[in-house]
């Protein structure tokens, strides 16, 4: 199949957008973490060119990977995401308590977060990865989640400007709950397209859901095993504070955990 192809195979909307190449500065917004950013010494990296969904993977969009036998595949799966994925994982997680076999997102069923048009949330990374190791498969061709770097690259464009659309706080641009906004939940990919765009014209890269990448937190590393935390960018629609949604804003998290404000967007090079 050729790169098009997957638009003729996940439903609408999706659309890549072509990053050119450039640089990003990366700065540790976790300053009492260790991670590989130090605090208070920015790090710069030269990112070579790629492409980039235009919006998060949808529920829609998600729903063809579940009716491929996505849970139930072995081969799309790391070792240790298929383990945990079956509720084998006690081993590797210590004293984490077990939790249900995962056959589908957590909150796959919850009205409120299930529309087709809507991010697809509470998902693993290790399920984020298996999507993407699905799509590959059928399409032929590499299709992965950003690297850190290349996320902020998407977002942020060549300015180094704090959101997607500029300098300046605008809450009319992105889903969040920044007085005197109180959006309850999530909202469709599109509905902040335009007005909420990175210079790229990549949508939602700020506020609804945050997202998953590649990266390790602690060690800049993309290997697709083990537990180390990654990183997630972008945060979601539950936050009230503007610096939130700066698109430096960056957390660790471990790849077995989900939440509702989680979600993820593909990547190509």
């Amino acid at each position: 199949m050729s790169f098009i192809d997957v638009v003729k195979i996940l439903p609408q909307p999706f659309a890549w957008c072509e990053i050119p190449a450039g640089q990003v500065t990366l700065i540790s917004t976790e300053v009492q973490d260790k991670n590989y950013i130090p605090p208070n010494r920015p790090q710069t990296f030269d990112v070579p060119a790629f492409s980039i969904a235009k919006y998060p993977v949808t529920n829609g969009q998600f729903a063809k990977f579940i009716e491929a036998g996505g849970y139930d595949t072995r081969r799309w799966w790391t070792d240790t995401g298929w383990e945990i994925k079956a509720e084998r994982h006690e081993a590797n997680v210590g004293k984490m308590a077990a939790r249900p076999a995962w056959t589908q997102p957590r909150d796959w069923k919850d009205e409120r977060y299930n529309q087709a048009n809507q991010p697809v949330i509470s998902v693993s990374w290790y399920e984020a990865i298996a999507f993407c190791t699905w799509l590959s498969e059928v399409t032929e061709i590499n299709i992965t989640l950003p690297t850190e770097q290349q996320w902020q690259r998407a977002g942020q464009g060549n300015d180094g400007r704090l959101y997607p659309w500029g300098n300046q706080w605008d809450g009319m641009r992105c889903n969040n709950q920044v007085k005197p906004h109180n959006n309850p939940y999530i909202t469709p990919v599109t509905q902040f397209e335009g007005p909420g765009d990175s210079p790229f014209g990549v949508v939602d890269m700020t506020g609804n859901v945050w997202e998953w990448t590649l990266t390790q937190y602690l060690n800049n590393e993309t290997d697709l095993e083990g537990l180390k935390e990654r990183v997630l960018r972008g945060n979601s629609w539950i936050n009230n504070e503007p610096f939130n949604f700066e698109i430096l804003r960056r957390i660790g998290y471990t790849p077995y955990s989900w939440g509702t404000g989680i979600g993820f967007r593909l990547a190509h090079t």
